[in-house]
């Protein structure tokens, strides 16, 4: 799974890679830290203080000095990202229970080039695909995630990239 949401973090899009990363509801950072290499800049981001401890003792453990973690409101969760969306990869794994309306919103606001969704509810990922759909992204892969077996249980991997069609190139 962690392999899967890296590839497609960091895959190119017309030849051109994102050189940022956003790991939203990081908890103690793993999609992060496991990206860290292939990106200039990593931001994670996380409401829970004592997650926010735990990613960034995990990044000086293992050496990582280009991500940093930051504890958000969910007013305002990119308001202390330091770049803009526009080469930038966002990873979400939101509770089962999905993003909330506030956090879409942001997050289409914020318009990154691609979004990589690791859901562990269906039903919340399909609502909130239709969200991300309509707001000028495109649903490139979905990828579902038996990780336990004979339960109802299932991990699914959602990429999603910018509609250039959409993207307002006037500055």
């Amino acid at each position: 799974l962690v392999d899967h949401v890296v590839r497609h973090a960091v895959a190119t899009k017309g030849g051109r890679q994102c050189t940022q990363l956003i790991d939203a509801y990081c908890g103690s950072g793993l999609f992060a830290l496991s990206a860290a290499k292939y990106f200039e800049e990593v931001v994670g981001i996380e409401t829970a203080k004592p997650s926010v401890d735990s990613a960034k003792a995990n990044a000086a453990a293992n050496g990582i000095k280009n991500a940093r973690f930051i504890g958000g409101s969910a007013e305002s969760i990119f308001a202390q990202v330091p770049f803009s969306g526009q080469d930038t990869s966002v990873v979400i794994d939101p509770p089962r229970r999905g993003c909330d309306q506030l956090f879409l919103t942001q997050l289409l606001n914020f318009r990154p080039q691609r979004i990589v969704y690791v859901s562990c509810g269906p039903d919340t990922l399909a609502r909130d695909l239709v969200v991300l759909v309509n707001g000028g992204y495109e649903l490139k892969h979905v990828q579902p995630f038996d990780m336990f077996p004979q339960t109802r249980h299932i991990e699914s991997v959602a990429v999603l990239e910018l509609n250039e069609e959409d993207v307002d190139e006037t500055p």
